[in-house]
């Protein structure tokens, strides 16, 4: 070895982790989410990519198994209760929030999932077409230990996929990562 020269270093180098920027920007006030966050804390330097609204009430891509879930909604609605699911992306972890009420809140429930990146293996999306119009798009999240499958009623194609390209994102780098 020459003077000067730093010594010779033998088996992986470590590789630089960069967090993949957002593919969309943070999401915008929304009072129902805005309540659900109020139910966890997020992390320091925690930033929040992308969310996704669910439908707490599916029951199927069938026809009559949809007109039975917006009937459940409907009732439920009208008695003053909900079902509110959120899928959360950030840059550290993928939160799963979910809020039920009943009764005008004589019964409640609130469920706060985290995931760490590195536990998510596959995102999926699924859309299927019943009688040629009614559309039933599903996201799906494959970690090491389950699988959640969402309906996501609000969003169009290019909502999903853009969803989807930032998840994959996050997994890439994160298998990058865990290479090392």
């Amino acid at each position: 070895m020459q003077p000067g020269q730093p010594p010779q270093q033998y088996g992986h180098q470590p590789l630089q982790y960069q967090q993949p920027p957002p593919v969309q920007q943070p999401p915008q006030p929304n009072q129902r989410l805005q309540e659900a966050l109020a139910s966890v804390d997020l992390l320091q330097g925690e930033q929040i990519f992308y969310t996704l609204q669910a439908d707490g009430f599916f029951m199927g891509a069938n026809p009559l198994a949809k007109a039975m879930a917006a009937l459940t909604a409907f009732l439920v609605a009208i008695t003053g209760g909900h079902v509110r699911i959120f899928l959360i992306v950030t840059n550290q972890r993928l939160l799963m929030l979910g809020s039920r009420a009943v009764w005008c809140g004589c019964g409640r429930a609130k469920v706060v999932q985290s995931f760490a990146l590195a536990s998510i293996k596959e995102v999926a999306s699924v859309k299927e077409t019943q009688l040629c119009c009614l559309h039933t798009r599903l996201v799906q999240v494959h970690s090491m230990t389950e699988r959640k499958n969402l309906v996501i009623k609000q969003l169009g194609d290019d909502e999903i996929r853009r969803f989807l390209t930032n998840l994959s994102g996050v997994i890439v780098a994160n298998s990058a990562r865990a290479g090392m």
